[in-house]
Formats: structure tokens, sequence, C-alpha cells
């Protein structure tokens, strides 16, 4: 099997998808969303772009969005999907207008590099056997002077990727392997990405050594999958987009469900069963918090018994409670002004790092024990309380005296 970058990050992203799309190559009821669809429209706007610049054609940029528009028109259909329904297909049909004219902007007249090819497919071989192969298909292959190549990759995604990503962004890196071989001229490429909704160019590159690394990871995630014989789902907020959710194990109940009728829905097995479960689950969890709140004030009442009879052991039939009393210093607030006093005090008398920068346990022990001088302590206590708390031990007894 060839791989590709879309069938590694498919598995990584649920295990059952890959199967369905690629072992069981399962045919969906596939429906577009609204960002796919721009997505296509956008990228098939600047394919034209510079596909006609190759031909010695320069395109303006009404002639571009009057493009954009036909093909929209031509290829929309109502059942593509917008799972933000506060936005109209009008707002994402400006939002694709935008990304185009911005980049015709900034790189107008587009003499920066030398376009190679559009649309390129790559064949990337992983190891000396030919044994790991990759392909994948660049967006615009450019030259910028003899032997320096640039990758560029079209992204219409709103959200701006951290450094992180970039440099550890696998498709774009394995595309630099595939160029590297392809091209023997080759003395560097580099990565270009173009963020079109915040019309920002980002650009990175990999060492030789960073992509041999890059092969050994990918070739380790290729025995995964080869070895992988349960396929197990993995749901994710990705779910919302995937187009296999209505067979899916982790959804197709649900889905099921919603296309039953009421009366075949109300009765349905499964649905009344965990109806049934979350009316016991709630039962239970008020119960436990009944019955929380009977266990303190049962304790209040021991407590209060024991004061009264002055004693720290109260008998039951066959078990005693035992009551001890713990003090402790109750510390100022962290970030409150008292609470810097304190650590300053700590520090003016040398004895900040002995409570290991004021751990309460330690700090607690350090007072509880009168570890410090009298003079020491003068300093502390004004910033501190000591509390006390009663406790209750159950334990069994011999019930002969």
């Amino acid at each position: 099997m060839i791989y590709s970058h879309s069938r590694l990050s498919t598995y990584e992203q649920c295990p059952y998808k890959f199967k369905l799309r690629y072992i069981d190559k399962v045919i969906p009821d596939e429906k577009q969303t609204i960002e796919a669809f721009l997505g296509s429209r956008v990228h098939e706007t600047l394919e034209k772009l510079y596909k006609d610049l190759l031909y010695q054609k320069e395109n303006n940029i009404e002639d571009l969005i009057n493009f954009l528009k036909q093909k929209w028109a031509e290829l929309w259909e109502d059942s593509i999907i917008i799972v933000k329904d506060q936005y109209t297909m009008e707002n994402y049909l400006s939002m694709a207008e935008r990304y185009v004219t911005d980049y015709y902007k900034t790189y107008y007249p587009f003499r920066q590099e030398r376009t190679i090819s559009l649309e390129q497919r790559v064949m990337i071989t992983l190891d000396k056997t030919g044994d790991y192969q990759l392909q994948g298909y660049i967006d615009r292959l450019a030259e910028k002077k003899p032997g320096q190549y640039e990758i560029h990759d079209y992204k219409t995604n709103m959200r701006l990727p951290l450094p992180e990503y970039i440099r550890s962004d696998r498709q774009l890196a394995l595309y630099s392997i595939g160029i590297k071989d392809q091209y023997p001229d080759v003395k560097d490429v580099r990565l270009i990405w173009h963020f079109l909704a915040f019309n920002k160019e980002i650009d990175s590159t990999r060492t030789d050594e960073e992509l041999e690394k890059l092969k050994r990871e990918t070739i380790k995630l290729i025995d995964i999958i080869e070895s992988t014989e349960i396929y197990q789902t993995k749901p994710s907020l990705l779910c919302q987009w995937c187009e296999f959710k209505p067979i899916c194990r982790q959804w197709s109940h649900l889905y099921k469900l919603k296309e039953r009728p009421n009366n075949e829905y109300l009765g349905d097995p499964g649905k009344q069963l965990v109806d049934r479960y979350v009316k016991l689950k709630q039962k239970t969890q008020q119960l436990r918090l009944d019955l929380y709140a009977e266990m303190e004030k049962l304790e209040e009442a021991i407590i209060a018994f024991a004061e009264k009879e002055d004693i720290d052991v109260v008998f039951g039939s066959e078990n005693k409670i035992q009551i001890s009393t713990h003090a402790r210093y109750a510390l100022p607030k962290i970030g409150s002004r008292k609470r810097d006093e304190l650590e300053k005090a700590l520090q003016n008398i040398g004895k900040y790092q002995e409570v290991l920068n004021l751990d309460t346990t330690t700090f607690n022990n350090a007072l509880l024990e009168k570890r410090w001088n009298e003079e020491d302590m003068k300093h502390i206590l004004p910033f501190v309380s000591l509390e006390t708390k009663k406790r209750l031990f159950l334990s069994t007894y011999n019930q002969d005296p």
C-alpha cells in the first residue's frame, strides 16, 4: 500500500475511520462541509492565477473574483453542511473573496519566484529498499534561485497555528524529501504556508538530520498501522465533520433514533435502558448527598455529646468513636498582601528555606513543635491564625471492660 499524509493523519485521528475509508472502502453518503467547499474554490482560483501566468496570461483581481463566484455558483449544493449555523453561505463566499483579494494585493505582480508546477504529484521513499513509500500533491512548487526550491501550501482554516505546529508539520516536510530525490540540483527546500484568513506567510526548513528522523518516525507509524488488528474509535471534536458518523459505533444509534417516528423513538430499548440508568444514577447521587448531610449532623452531635460529658471516646453497641483535636495554623491566601508580608518576615529571620518556600505542612510542623525561639515567633504569629478541628476515628472494641 502506498501511503499518504492524509492516510497517516486519518489513522492518528481515528483508527476506525481509517478502517472504514481505506480497508473496508466504505463509500459514505458524504455531505461536504462549507469549510471544505470554500477551501476547494479558493485553491482553484489561485491555481488559475498561476496556471495562466505560466501561459503568459495575467489576470486582474476582477477576473479572479468572477472566476471564484462562477465556480461557487456552479458547484454549490444545498446539502453542503454549515456547522456554524449563525453564518450563511454568503458570509463564507465573502470570506473566500477576501482571501483571494488579500493574496493578490500582497504578491502582485507575482515575480518573487518562478512557478515550476501546480498540484504536482510527488513520491516519497522512506527507506533504501523502497518498501515504504508515500505520495502527495503539492499546491505549488517554485524555484527562488537555481537550486533553491519552495513548496507552497494554501490554508483557509480560521486558526493561526503555533510555532510548534510549523516545526512539527509532517506533510510539507515529507514533500521536501520527495523534491530532494526528484530534482538533483536541489540545494535547499523552503516550506511555505499561506494562511489566507490572516494574509500571513509562515516559512520553515528542515535539516537533513530532521528529515532522517521524520523518515524513521513515519516508518514506525506505518508499521503500527500495518500491525493493527482492532481499529478502535477515537471520539473527538473532529467527529462533527466526519462523513462516517452515521455508521460509526460511537454515533450510529443516535442517528437511528433521529430517523424514527416519535412512537418508535420513545420505545427504543436502548433509549429506555439509558434513561432508566440516568434516573437511578441521579437518585444515587442525591442519596449520597443526603447521607453526607446526615453524617455531618451526626458528627456534630457526637462531638457535642463528648464535650458535654468531658470524654474523648463515645461507645456504641460494637463500635467506638475516638475524638481527637487537631491544631493547625491557617496561612493567608496566596497573592494577598498579608501572605507577601509573611514570606518577607520568614526571609528576614532566615526561616523561609527551612519551611521549603512556605510549604504549609512543614510550616505548621515548625510552629506546632515550637522549633523556633520566641523572638522569631513574634515576627510570624501576627500573620497566621491557629485553628482547631475535631476528627472522628471509628473502630471496634472489646466489650469486656
